[in-house]
């Protein structure tokens, strides 16, 4: 059972500083980050998560730590990352978790070890607004989605609302268990039976973590998706290939991929107009600019399709 502690602070989302800081500002060695230099990271293998056996059991708790976001005309519950952060911390059964690690070194990043899964970043933000305002209710119906690098899971959770048969795959399985998951039951109709929502999970959608490479592989027969959608997942210059190929593999041949991310991610030299770059000289996808924001933090969407 979880035990949660309710003196906890404020998700650093919500202070207006966090969007102007860099998901790297903790991470060391700026030289290494710049060059795209990745050193002998042992990514983790791609699995299939379960949920945890005492997710229902614990909904109760995870419904007074959840807030509610309005994107368009809809609601999606979601739980406050810091209150989960700080319960986790004071579990000591709890101390290899990945989740935890971040938080103890109050780091977003760590590579190879955490992705950044717990927050919620702005540009998942910017990708649910557009989804809102480009794509009618009707369209989700009967299509398959993946959330790829899906955190917190609200873009797979969005499409889920509307009809959508979602998967959701992070990098951190701890992610998947403690966070994507209870996200996942909060959004569900409240008219179904405990037993009506684990069988929900267990028909209705697929969770996987792991590098992306592994995840390609291990779901290289399940059927391909005819939207992928994946935000603040370019700041590393070195992982950019595993994504296309994941995209190239994943994706079906009249099927959408929407990216959201910032302009430049200082010091490790990512970005929307460096992966642009990349996009073309692979020459498999084409790609399109069909969102950006006003405003001094530079963000943007980009739309991929197959040549």
């Amino acid at each position: 059972m979880f035990k949660f502690n309710f003196d906890v602070k404020a998700e650093s989302s919500e202070d207006p500083e966090a969007v102007k800081n860099d998901i790297f500002s903790k991470q060391e060695n700026s030289e290494e980050r710049e060059s795209g230099i990745t050193k002998d990271i042992d990514w983790y293998n791609s699995e299939k998560v379960q949920p945890l056996d005492n997710l229902i059991s614990a909904m109760d708790f995870y419904e007074l730590n959840a807030k509610e976001m309005e994107v368009g005309k809809m609601t999606i519950k979601h739980l406050v990352a810091g209150f989960l952060l700080e319960d986790l911390k004071e579990q000591s059964h709890l101390v290899n978790l990945d989740l935890r690690k971040s938080e103890e070194n109050h780091s977003d990043l760590i590579s190879g070890v955490y992705e950044g899964g717990a927050k919620i970043w702005e540009c998942t933000e910017d990708l649910l607004l557009y989804l809102s305002e480009k794509y009618e209710d009707s369209f989700w119906k009967e299509k398959r989605v993946l959330d790829l690098g899906c955190g917190c899971g609200l873009l797979g959770i969005y499409a889920m609302k509307h009809g959508a048969r979602v998967d959701f795959q992070d990098y951190n399985k701890d992610v998947l268990e403690y966070i994507t998951y209870p996200n996942i039951l909060l959004n569900l109709d409240d008219s179904l039976s405990e037993d009506e929502k684990l069988k929900f999970l267990d028909n209705s959608t697929t969770l996987y973590s792991g590098d992306w490479s592994h995840f390609a592989e291990l779901s290289r027969d399940v059927a391909k998706y005819d939207l992928i959608l994946t935000s603040e997942t370019i700041y590393n210059i070195a992982n950019q290939q595993k994504l296309l190929d994941t995209f190239a593999g994943r994706l079906k041949s009249d099927g959408v991929i929407l990216v959201a991310a910032k302009s430049h991610y200082f010091g490790v030299g990512g970005g929307l107009e460096q992966f642009s770059e990349n996009i073309r000289l692979g020459n498999v996808f084409q790609s399109e600019s069909v969102w950006q924001a006003d405003e001094n933090l530079k963000r943007g969407i980009l739309q991929l399709k197959f040549k």
